[in-house]
Order: C-alpha cells, then structure tokens, then sequence
C-alpha cells in the first residue's frame, strides 16, 4: 500500500524548509542539531523549554510528536501543532498517518479528503486514499477516487493494475481482465501483460498465461516477474527444466527485493524432496541470490543456513563468520555464527568466538551463557562458574536467569566434590521454582549417592529426594533420565519391585541407550533374584563403558 510512504526525516526536512526564520532559532535549532545526533533526550528537553517558552511555536509541537513513542500523546501534539497552523500541509498528512497506523481509517481518510479538496492536482493524495480505502475493505470507495485519477491525468499503466486488482477484489475477475486487456491492446504495455498473465495463470488458463508473459518478455526482456511467472507455470505441469531457466533470471535480479527472494527460496526448501532431487539446481538457485545481494544480512543468514542444513558445515561456518566481520555492530549476525559453532561441538573455536562477541556486547546474558557452557564442555568449571556468577550479578531479578544459573552452579559444585554449596545453589533455585524439574532430578540423585546400598529404614533426605523425583516424572512420565533417578530412589529404599516397573518404562524411552540406567537396572534385577537377565543388562553397561 503506497499511504504513508514518506519517511519521519523527509517529513521533518519538508516542515523544517516551511518554517518562518523567526522559528528557527535558539533552542529550537538546537533541539533540532540534538535529534539529528541521536540524542533523542537532549531534543526532547529542548523542545519542552522551546514550547515553554514560546508556546505559539507550532513546529516544536511537530517535532515533539515524532518523539514520543506514546501514540496518544504523539496524535495531542500533532493536533495542537495543527491548532496553531490549521493550513500545514505536512501536520494534516502526517496525522493521517498517526490514524492509519492506529487503526483509526476513518479519521485518516477525512484528513485525506479535506486536504485534496484544498490541493486536488495532488495525485499522490489520490493514490493514498486508494491504499487506505483497500486496506480497510472499501473497494467501490477506492474505485471512485481512481475514477476522479483518471479524469485528472488519464489512464496510466498504474491507474489499469489499480483498477484490476480492485475489481478483483469485487470478485470480478471478468472484468478485471478486461480493463486489461483494452490497456494491453491500446498501449502493448509490458507490466499489463504481465498482470494479465499472472490473471490467467490464477484462474488456470495456463497457456494464456504462458502467451501474456513471453508478449511482456519481448517488450521487456529483463521483467524478472513475468519470468516468475512462467516459472510457477512450468513447476505445476512439472517441466522443470523450463522452471529452473526461468526462475533462474528472477533469482539473480538484483533489483528483486532481497527479503522477497529469500521468502520465496524458504518456500522451496521446505520440501526435503524436492531439495534431494534436485540437488544441483537448487544450490545454484541459492547462490544466484547469494551473489545478487552478497551483503544483505537476510540473504546472508538464509544462505550459510542453506549451507548448513546440506552438510556444507565449513562453508556456512566461513559465510557466517565473515558476515560479523562486516556487520560487527550487528547482534543478530553474531549470534548466527555462535549458535553455528555450538551446534557444531566447535568449543575451542565457540570459546574465541564468545569471547570476541562480549568484546562487542559487554554483559550480554545470551552470549555469556554461551561461553558458561563452552567452558563448561572444556572442562574449565572455574571459569564456567565464574561467567555463571556474574549472569546472576547482573540480573539478580530475572528469575529464569537466577534459576538457569542456580541449576548451573549447583551441578559444577558437585562435579567439584562441593556438595554444601551444590546444595545451597539448589535450594535457592527451588525458592524460585519448587517444580523445577532439572534442579529436582539432580538434587535427589546426588542425595542418593550418599547411599551406596538400599536400607531397611530410609533416612530423611532420601524421602525428601523420592519426593523431589516424583514431581519430575509426574511433569515428564517419559524421561528416562527422571525415571532412573526416581526407580534407584526406590530401589535404595527396599522398593525393588515398584523400582522394576519404573525401569521397565525408562528401557522403552532411551534405557537401553544408556550404561548408569543398564547398571541400575540389573541391580534391581539381581535384587529380585532374577541373576541371568542381571547379568545380561550389566554386560550390556558395561560396553557402553568401553
């Protein structure tokens, strides 16, 4: 939709140039300096003194309206700049735009009519009125003011399209094309043709279609969306290799928006099939629109993704870490590399990676976990703990940040033979969450390694451990790993046979997978008296042990 197609700076530039001289001194000027800086506080507290001082100063309520991120206010400021000088072209328009972006059509249309009535060789207006009209269903309304376009300045190729996609929107497709047709006729228009085919082709006239893109091909061509087209035509009918030299060119335009091409190419390989067949062709479908916009961080991102979904692991790796060389400021371009190296098992390279990215993002909480965890799996539980520690410093309110790190902390100082402080860690973590389930599983197992063998009478931490299990397999009844903990808990306490039944479970979702469950198991087993399979589940842990 063209309405609102200009930007806030071209807005503030054309107010600024109508300004009387008068206006555009002392601190509003210096307000003014202060926004184009940046520094939005400084603009802010210079226009309140320019308002203060100076209340009849329209202006000042404009550009405090393009300040305020509170609609409300932003629409009251406009409105009383509006006061002071009820004939500002630019104040009307971009009120407009404050009501359309609310939602509020009406009002923004009122505005609009108002201000063609004053200035009604304006054609943008016209064209503006139309998007809004569109967007808000009113399609006779929208047909009326082309009608008043048309009267003004004639017919145009745009004034046609509009006319046709607003008869489509009617449900008269008939008539859409023929409004079509007539201008394609008078004129052997290239973007009429091509409308006219891309018609046919959604109504199923194939061939007719295929005829309307070639004719606007040969008047224009480089027309990458008639090449689209006849694209989408010869995939359905499954010539493909029609569809791979047609949409081939649309791929590689560069004047084709960047997002578009990458939309359009997510589409494609949605489809693992037709990925797999057509193998060659689809890489070369997306390194044409790798080269067509080799710097656009979108296409970037899609491509060294592509790359990484078909195995390419150190081209995307390469493609991804190139693209935080160009765009170093760029967070989102950062954390693309990072989680490619963490989902790469990468930790030497993940470890500089994180590092040099807290460079950039001091105090990051996401890249900070990152380099926690590579630590972590580099078997540097100092330095782990110690990025953990400073997580919990900085957001000591964030209450999934304190319990990620509670959970964190307390497995390192176990693994560390701390289990006092392990514990504390946990305790904390459970203030938070009582139902936290890694917290509970790992609590009420480390409590059970205090126990090398099962007891007539269970002492009191292991009770307060088979409860903490059991909230953790009532949330994930399927988790093996819960329910290994939760059965040897039962097993410690004399409950082999209910213990036996846990373990039956956990074999069907990972246990066999698994050499603590496989010994746990056959303890229960020899337990019961059964010694054969014991010792069938124990040779079985014992190669996963190798």
């Amino acid at each position: 939709m063209r309405f609102f197609k200009y930007s806030a700076a071209a807005l503030l530039f054309a107010v600024m140039c109508c300004l009387p001289a008068t206006a555009q001194t002392g601190n509003f000027i210096e307000a003014l300096r202060l926004y184009n800086e940046g520094d939005v506080r400084g603009a802010y507290a210079g226009l309140r003194k320019t308002i203060s001082e100076d209340p009849d100063n329209d202006a000042a309520y404009f550009y405090m309206s393009s300040l305020l991120r509170d609609s409300t206010l932003a629409t009251s400021m406009l409105k009383k700049a509006l006061e002071k000088d009820p004939d500002n072209f630019w104040y009307s328009y971009t009120l407009a735009t404050r009501y359309q972006q609310a939602g509020k059509n009406a009002e923004a249309a009122a505005i609009l009519e108002e201000l063609l009535e004053k200035a009604p060789k304006r054609t943008s207006l016209y064209f503006d009125l139309i998007g809004l009209y569109m967007s808000s269903g009113q399609s006779q309304k929208a047909l009326d003011v082309l009608d008043k376009i048309e009267e003004l300045v004639g017919k145009s190729d745009l004034t046609v399209m509009t006319r046709a996609d607003l008869l489509s929107s009617q449900n008269k497709p008939q008539e859409a094309l023929a409004c079509l047709e007539e201008c394609f006729n008078e004129t052997g228009s290239a973007r009429v043709a091509c409308a006219l085919g891309e018609i046919c082709a959604a109504t199923y006239k194939d061939e007719l279609a295929l005829e309307y893109f070639d004719k606007a091909l040969e008047n224009e061509p480089t027309m990458s969306r008639a090449r689209c087209g006849k694209a989408h035509i010869h995939r359905a009918k499954s010539q493909y290799d029609l569809y791979f030299e047609n949409i081939m060119p649309f791929l590689g335009d560069a004047a084709v928006s960047p997002n578009a091409k990458v939309d359009y190419m997510e589409s494609v390989v949605a489809s693992p099939q037709f990925v797999q067949t057509f193998t060659p062709q689809v890489d070369s479908m997306v390194m044409a629109v790798f080269q067509s916009a080799p710097m656009d961080t979108v296409v970037i991102n899609f491509t060294s993704g592509y790359m990484w979904s078909t195995g390419h692991i150190d081209q995307a790796l390469a493609l991804a870490k190139a693209s935080t060389e160009i765009y170093p400021d760029s967070f989102s371009q950062t954390m693309n590399y990072v989680a490619m190296l963490y989902y790469s098992e990468d930790w030497n390279a993940l470890l500089g990676a994180s590092s040099a990215a807290l460079g950039r993002f001091p105090d990051n909480l996401e890249i900070l976990q990152i380099r926690a965890l590579t630590y972590w799996h580099l078997d540097r539980k100092d330095n782990s703990m110690a990025d953990y520690e400073k997580m919990l410093a900085l957001a000591p309110k964030d209450s999934a940040n304190v319990l990620m790190c509670c959970s964190a902390l307390g497995d390192m100082c176990y693994e560390k033979y701390d289990e006092k402080t392990a514990f504390k860690y946990y305790e904390r973590g459970l203030k938070i969450n009582p139902r936290y389930a890694p917290i509970l599983n790992n609590y009420a197992y480390y409590i059970s390694e205090r126990y090398p063998s099962p007891m007539a009478k269970p002492p009191k931490d292991l009770r307060k451990a088979l409860e903490m299990s059991r909230i953790t397999i009532e949330q994930e009844p399927d988790n093996c790993t819960y329910l290994d903990t939760y059965a040897w808990i039962l097993h410690l306490m004399g409950q082999d046979l209910e213990a036996k039944a846990h373990f039956k479970h956990a074999m069907i979702y990972g246990g066999k997978e698994s050499g603590a469950v496989l010994r746990h198991y056959a303890a229960v087993l020899e337990a019961l008296g059964d010694k054969d399979r014991a010792e069938v589940y124990r040779q079985q842990a014992n190669r996963y042990a190798q």
